[in-house]
This record gives C-alpha cells, sequence and structure tokens, in this order.
C-alpha cells in the first residue's frame, strides 16, 4: 500500500508555488507586459488608422459634394462670363459709338471748312478776274482828262493834310534828312509839265523846303498816280479804287453767305 507522507507533499507544493511565483515574474509578467504594449500599440494603430479613415471619408465626402457642386459653379461662373463680356461690349460699342459720331461730326467740319474755303477762293478768283477785264478796258477806255483829275485831287488831298493833321506833317518833315529830299512819283502815264511843276510846288510845300522828284510809268494804275516822300505814301488811282471795290465787293459777299 502506497505511503502519502504529508510533509513530502507540502514540500512539493510549496515548491510548486515558488516555481510559480519565480516563472511570474521572470517569464509570465515580462511576456504580459510586452504583449499589452504590443495590444496598445496595436490599438493605437488602430485608431489613428480609424481617425485618418474618417479624415478621408470626409475630405472624399468634401470632394464629392464639391464635384456635385461643380457644374453649378462652372455655370455660374460662365454666366457671369457671360455678362461681363455682354457689358465689356456694351461699353465698347458705345466708345466706338461716341468716336464714330466725333469723326464724323469733325469730317462736317472739315468738309465744311475745304467747301467754305473753296467757295471762298471761287468767289476771290471770279471777282478778280472781272475786275482785271475791267482795268483792262478802263486803260484802254479812259480818257486822259480823268488821269488828270486824280493828279489835281492828290494835290489837293496833300494840301488838306496841312490843315487837318499838322502834327503828321510835322512828324513828315522832322523824319526828312536830306537837304533836298526826293519824291518818288508813279504814274500812269506821262505827267504834263504844269503837273510836274504842280506836284513839286505842292511836296516842297508838305517837306517845307524845295524837293526833288523822280517819275516812273507804269500802266497798271490806268489813271492817277502814287506818291511817296519819306514814309508818306499817298495814292489816288482807278487802281486803287479797284482795289478798294474789290475788298468791298468780297466783304459784302462773304456777309451775304454768312446771313444765309
Amino acid at each position: 500500500m502506497l505511503e502519502i507522507d504529508p510533509v513530502t507533499i507540502l514540500a512539493e507544493i510549496f515548491n510548486f508555488l515558488i516555481l510559480a511565483v519565480v516563472l511570474y515574474f521572470l517569464l509570465f509578467k515580462p511576456m504580459a507586459k510586452s504583449v499589452m504594449e504590443r495590444a496598445d500599440a496595436k490599438n493605437a494603430a488602430l485608431e489613428s488608422a480609424l481617425a485618418k479613415e474618417e479624415e478621408a471619408e470626409q475630405k472624399l465626402k468634401m470632394i464629392e459634394e464639391r464635384l456635385s457642386n461643380l457644374d453649378f459653379e462652372i455655370e455660374e461662373r460662365l454666366q457671369k462670363a457671360y455678362r461681363q463680356a455682354q457689358e465689356d461690349t456694351g461699353s465698347l460699342i458705345q466708345a466706338t459709338h461716341k468716336e464714330a459720331e466725333m469723326i464724323l461730326i469733325e469730317a462736317e467740319k472739315e468738309a465744311e471748312n475745304f467747301k467754305k474755303h473753296e467757295f471762298n477762293q471761287l468767289r476771290e478768283t471770279l471777282v478778280s478776274t472781272i475786275l482785271n477785264i475791267s482795268s483792262q478796258i478802263l486803260r484802254r477806255s479812259t480818257p486822259d482828262v480823268v488821269h488828270e483829275n486824280l493828279v489835281d485831287e492828290l494835290t489837293t488831298e496833300i494840301w488838306d493834310l496841312g490843315k487837318r493833321d499838322m502834327q503828321q506833317v510835322r512828324t513828315l518833315r522832322d523824319s526828312l534828312t536830306e537837304r533836298t529830299p526826293t519824291v518818288h512819283v508813279t504814274s500812269a502815264r506821262e505827267l504834263t509839265p504844269e503837273k510836274q511843276r504842280s506836284l513839286v510846288k505842292t511836296f516842297s510845300a508838305l517837306a517845307d523846303k524845295n524837293v526833288n522828284m523822280e517819275i516812273e510809268i507804269n500802266p497798271d494804275l490806268i489813271a492817277g498816280v502814287h506818291a511817296r516822300i519819306g514814309d508818306l505814301i499817298i495814292e489816288n488811282s482807278l487802281a486803287m479804287e479797284l482795289s478798294d471795290l474789290k475788298t468791298e465787293v468780297l466783304k459784302s459777299l462773304e456777309e451775304s453767305v454768312d446771313g444765309e
């Protein structure tokens, strides 16, 4: 019959407990700690992965929402661009119309000025032609008595100058530095000795000293004379009257056209 020693059994149990404690502290606890750390790391990795997955899902959701609204945004931007293009086109058309109106106004002004200039030239040419023809006719048909009367009128005008404007006469006399000043006379025709003496006497009285007289013949005066002494120029001729008539006619025509 097997004998059981309680002491031995207790000793074995005690040794087993000691061995179990030693194994727990030396083997199982470090292994459990390592397992727990790995489990924690896995849990952390899992939580991070879940967080990233959730973030990815949110981003994906946002992208899907953006994509769903993309057509609307594109359409809205196209409409905005179209409206802006219409506004720009309208502004451009308006500016173009305004510039075209200004160009048209300037063109009308230039055309009007050109027309007026051409008309003035034509009018002046016409009047000049008529007066030139008249001058040629008068040159052939004016009698000598008209020429002599014009010379006499010039003489009278010089005498009257001393009566109505003595200041001008004194100014002329002061300007004549020559001892014997020269009177330059241009006559349409030959002057008779009597007319020459009359002119010398008249200009001598005007200058308050004796004068010389140089005479030049110029048929363009038609009839009458042109005289110069110092700074004083006096003319009494049909050519001068025709020139004055030309000026008056052109002025009258211009006023008539402007009045219309």
